[in-house]
């Protein structure tokens, strides 16, 4: 997709305009791929978000804008309010609640549930909402493989080719267990889509015969970083595989301007020595069994430091990681001093159901944000989610401040991702998940 498939339109908050963005919406959702109940749901979020502006801030100047992703639809709001509530898109609110706290809300928490994603973020008066809203792509069906010897010598080269990366999708996810699976590959097409989007990048190993052998995956984190899964290896003799999967990557990454990669779903496969370890995250799977996820990274630049944010509470971990990482760090202490804090706290949440996961992310900062984040500590904990986590990106003051709404809801500081975010972020998890 290209941006002259971009449509942006500058209009006011007016009910009025309604219909012509039901229209517009319905039209893109269609032009830009997504099937006729994805395009309805889509048409139903800028309906209601529109509404929902115009009894905020009436008749205030608003730009919408979407625009086609590799797999999915971009739905932007840019409009200003300083007394914006936005907290109706926490995965905690409910119709009822809603209704009985703010009516007008009610438009919002719809508008929220009805996409795939969503996105808030504010600056001063500035506020932009973003929605993704996910194409519908067939999944695949479960089979059963076992590794195999390879035909002749195995070469490697970019995933470029939808059958082979089809079948290595198909592979992994029958040979490798399901927290370690990205849950795009149970939906081959929508990888085959990224790459040629340009969203991931991906190397393939086969073996003379044309037989998949392999395959790795990364794509960005940041604009300093990105992140990989794998290597997947489906042939008996894995090591080499591995290794030459790893080296594709890493060969690939050096000719970016990137700093850092870092593991998102590392397999055992993982070669020793071309990683350093950064930490291990104690996950469990959904039946209790202990699944320790290792963190590893390396360094593609030399790392000329950074500033950061920390609240005191925080300071003790990030000094000892950062000496024995061996990065310059600028740490700049941060805490709440009495000042107001505009509107209530928005967190988004990103779930992964087959590896029992949630990571809460912040969006808006609030007087209510340790409240809020125990309530999603509860929400998340009753429908049964052991791995509960929170990433805070110390580029941002206001979130390293946030610190305290965690750590007094039971969780812990547990590994330092050097570049993840605008600047380094902290994953931190809750102890009794």
């Amino acid at each position: 997709m290209t941006r002259e498939k971009t449509i942006t339109l500058k209009l006011h908050a007016d009910p009025a305009w309604i219909p012509m963005v039901q229209g517009v919406a319905e039209q893109c959702g269609a032009v830009f791929g997504l099937d006729h109940g994805k395009a309805l749901r889509l048409t139903m979020a800028v309906e209601e978000l529109l509404a929902y502006l115009a009894e905020l801030a009436p008749k205030a100047p608003l730009e919408l804008r979407l625009e086609p992703g590799a797999s999915h639809v971009d739905t932007r709001f840019s409009f200003t309010a300083r007394d914006a509530d936005l907290w109706a898109m926490n995965i905690t609110a409910c119709g009822d609640a809603c209704a009985e706290d703010n009516l007008q809300a009610m438009g919002l928490l719809l508008a929220a549930r009805m996409s795939d994603g969503f996105e808030a973020h504010r600056d001063s008066a500035n506020v932009t909402l973003r929605l993704r809203m996910d194409r519908s792509y067939p999944g695949i069906e479960s089979r059963e493989a076992e590794r195999f010897a390879p035909r002749g010598e195995v070469t490697f080269l970019p995933a470029d080719e939808p059958s082979l990366i089809k079948e290595a999708c198909a592979l992994t996810a029958a040979l490798y267990p399901q927290r370690l699976v990205p849950p795009a590959f149970r939906t081959p097409g929508k990888v085959v889509d990224r790459i040629r989007g340009g969203e991931l990048c991906g190397v393939l190993a086969l073996d003379r015969g044309g037989t998949v052998c392999g395959l790795m995956t990364w794509e960005p984190l940041s604009a300093t970083s990105v992140s990989f899964c794998g290597p997947y290896v489906f042939t008996r003799e894995r090591a080499a595989t591995a290794r030459g999967l790893t080296e594709r990557l890493v060969g690939a990454v050096a000719r970016t301007p990137v700093a850092v990669i870092l593991s998102q779903m590392p397999t055992e496969d993982l070669p020793e020595g071309e990683a350093e370890l950064l930490g291990t995250l104690p996950l469990a799977q959904a039946d209790g069994t202990p699944a320790p996820l290792p963190v590893w990274y390396r360094d593609m630049r030399e790392d000329n430091g950074l500033a950061v944010w920390t609240h005191p509470a925080l300071e003790g971990f990030l000094r000892e990681t950062y000496d024995r990482l061996f990065l310059v760090r600028d740490i700049h202490p941060t805490s709440r001093q009495g000042e107001q804090v505009a509107g209530r706290s928005v967190f988004a949440t990103s779930i992964r159901p087959e590896a029992s996961q949630a990571v809460i992310i912040p969006m808006l900062d609030g007087e209510d944000a340790s409240a809020t984040v125990r309530g999603h500590v509860q929400l998340l904990q009753s429908e049964g989610y052991r791995n509960i986590l929170a990433h805070l990106d110390l580029a941002f003051g206001w979130q390293a401040a946030l610190a305290p709404a965690f750590l007094e809801n039971g969780f812990e500081p547990r590994v330092l991702l050097p570049h993840a975010g605008q600047a380094d972020m902290v994953v931190l998890q809750h102890a009794e998940s």
